[in-house]
């Protein structure tokens, strides 16, 4: 999953990314390949988590096996988005993209709990939870980190990789 603060308060009609984008060397060097004319280092990411239980929760993501509550299905990548991240999932590996305002997610309810049951690899039978507040936890952390003020004016874009 990757994870864009991609945007604050629109300007011009278009949101303004708040990652710390570089060009794309391979871009520079193999202008003839395919790829995002810019990136973001691995240590400059507000986010590096993920999870199948958060894919699960944010956007009905590998969601198959015992489908649990979800915030939305994929929305897509929204047409008012940055180039940098549009660039991004054009010519990544992403296969699936949705976006969230800030109130969205935390107007969810992450005070779940889903219990089900599973087998284990010797055919045991179990009975486990999915629990919401840890699964986001810390993905709910990186997202207050970055947003001071009011919460409709900052959305997250999501990428998935299958």
């Amino acid at each position: 999953m990757r994870f864009r603060r991609d945007d604050i308060l629109k300007q011009n009609g278009v949101w303004v990314t708040l990652d710390k984008w570089v060009k794309n060397e391979n871009a520079v060097l193999y202008p003839e390949q395919k790829h995002s004319l810019w990136h973001v280092d691995w240590g400059d990411l507000i986010y590096t988590g993920g999870g199948y239980w958060l894919h699960a929760i944010l956007a009905n993501q590998r969601n198959e096996y015992i489908t649990i509550p979800y915030i939305s299905n994929p929305k897509g990548m929204p047409n008012d988005v940055s180039e940098e991240i549009r660039q991004e999932f054009e010519y990544g590996e992403s296969q699936t993209c949705t976006w969230f305002t800030f109130d969205e997610i935390f107007n969810f309810n992450w005070d779940q709990k889903i219990k089900y049951e599973d087998y284990t690899m010797d055919n045991q039978l179990i009975t486990d939870v999915v629990d919401y507040t840890v699964s986001g936890e810390e993905f709910l952390r990186a997202l207050k980190r970055i947003g001071h003020g009011e919460p409709s004016h900052y959305r997250v874009v999501i990428m998935f990789h299958n």
